[in-house]
């Protein structure tokens, strides 16, 4: 019987084997257990122009246990401790020309507790370039000086070491399998739970058979003949707009603006430092949407943490009249732009007189309605609207409202075709859009956003702190 460690690690093999048949990346090969490479063998990506990636995949049956000085430079009674082992490892495999990249990966978490290791860096999850910049009498640079007495070398080397060393900590077997499912998606696999286990069964037999080298032809024959395939490749569109995502590699198109908020986590991160940033992210996006155009991608997986205005900004870039799909796991299932429509009652539509001006404001509340918060910063900032319109499912708002992916299809028509009908009753020359609901209903909107007027799309700050303008969509 294989233990969960394996199970864990073979869950790790099957979401590298789907990244080598990802289109478009630099991974010619997926090697495990291979010889040759020290204790960072058990997952291997073949990188031929930017390095290859080693992996030592360490699975703990509490995560209680961190990962922290004790962790790493406890030897057992035969052998060497995990540093002396990562560090050995890269003087094996380190190249000038060409620089490996290990990882430890782990469902453990690093210790907050620890000088130096909670100071790795979110984005590039390496300890370097704070370990570097450690004051020699500081108890982080007492550490590095320990580290260094402990494998053997200098500092510089140690540090060298480093510069090369990813921590990938706290990756759950949940967070994987939902990692290695939207792999499957975006590769047009089936996706399912039994699909998953599939390919995870297949990556256990890759080892257990003793098949340690698979390209992707290899890795596609074992697909056809699992019988997985299930439709055409989508590309991974990943926008870190509020907090960053574990896997960032995966992604055909990666965005960051974590650094551009206010705020110190993701429920605190609304809008950006510097009211300009919007206007930089919408270029940023509309950089990422070209490059996806020019490399043939048409149908879009879109991922990330981010919040209702940039889902409508991402939806309206990768519009419907451009031949593109978009597709957003919405609390595990796939609601696409191309699923079948499923018919919805109407949304009750209320109007509300604000005679500030000439523009329209439209409210779309799903989850919760926004009428008395819209109202109120209508009022307050004077913004030239002559009516506030809000549309409402018929039962009310709540968090069951969109019953899933053809509902939301036909949900988004229905109000598109509302709105139209709204600017031939009250013609405007811009719309003041203000959403409250799933992120995939709004990704859905904005892909459908045609024929109306410029809209600005306003993101809400939270209870009581209304409203502020974020992003411009030309529609």
């Amino acid at each position: 019987m294989r233990r969960s460690g394996d199970h864990y690690q073979d869950l790790i093999a099957w979401g590298a084997a789907l990244r080598v048949i990802q289109p478009h990346n630099e991974i010619t090969q997926l090697e495990l257990e291979i010889n040759g490479a020290g204790n960072v063998d058990d997952v291997v990506l073949r990188r031929p122009t930017l390095g290859h990636r080693y992996t030592q995949v360490k699975w703990a049956t509490t995560t209680a246990s961190m990962i922290n000085d004790k962790y790493l430079t406890d030897r057992p009674r035969r052998g060497k401790s995990v540093l002396e082992k990562l560090y050995n490892s890269y003087q094996l495999l380190r190249n000038d020309d060409q620089p490996p990249t290990l990882e430890l990966l782990s469902n453990r978490v690093l210790d907050p507790e620890d000088p130096l290791l909670s100071r790795v860096d979110g984005r590039t999850e390496l300890l370097t370039p704070f370990a570097r910049l450690a004051l020699p009498d500081s108890a982080a640079g007492l550490q590095v000086a320990a580290w260094a007495e402990h494998v053997g070398s200098s500092r510089d080397d140690l540090i060298n070491m480093l510069d090369h060393l990813t921590f990938r900590t706290g990756l759950t077997v949940a967070s994987e399998r939902d990692r290695a499912q939207v792999l499957m998606l975006a590769a047009g696999l089936r996706h399912d739970e039994d699909a998953l286990e599939t390919g995870i069964f297949a990556a256990a037999e890759w080892i257990r058979g003793g098949k340690r080298i698979l390209t992707a032809h290899d890795i596609h024959d074992q697909i056809d003949e699992l019988r997985l395939r299930a439709a055409k490749p989508r590309a991974i569109l990943l926008i870190q707009a509020i907090d960053r995502d574990p896997h960032p590699e995966d992604a055909t198109e990666t965005l960051d603006w974590v650094d551009l908020y206010h705020g110190d986590s993701p429920m605190t991160r609304a809008r950006p430092t510097d009211p300009a940033n919007w206007a930089a992210m919408a270029r940023d996006l509309n950089d990422a949407v070209n490059r996806l155009k020019s490399a043939g991608a048409q149908d879009i997986l879109v991922r990330g943490a981010l919040r209702q205005a940039t889902f409508f900004l991402a939806g309206a870039q990768l519009a419907h009249v451009t031949g593109k799909t978009v597709s957003y796991v919405q609390q595990g299932a796939l609601w696409s732009s191309n699923t079948p429509r499923k018919p919805v009652p109407p949304p009750a539509v209320t109007r509300v007189p604000v005679d500030a001006g000439t523009d329209l404001a439209v409210a779309i509340g799903i989850a919760v309605d926004p009428t008395a918060a819209v109202t109120q910063y209508l009022r307050d900032t004077a913004i030239p609207v002559g009516e506030l319109v809000v549309f409402l499912p018929t039962d009310g708002a709540h968090d069951q409202a969109v019953g899933g992916p053809g509902e939301a299809v036909a949900y988004v028509q229905e109000i598109r075709n509302s709105i139209r009908l709204e600017l031939e009753r009250r013609p405007a020359e811009r719309i003041h859009l203000y959403l409250a609901g799933p992120g995939g209903l709004a990704l859905l909107l904005g892909h459908r956003w045609n024929r109306l007027a410029p809209t600005t799309v306003y993101e809400h700050l939270g209870p009581g702190r209304g409203y502020a303008p974020a992003f411009v969509v030309e529609a």
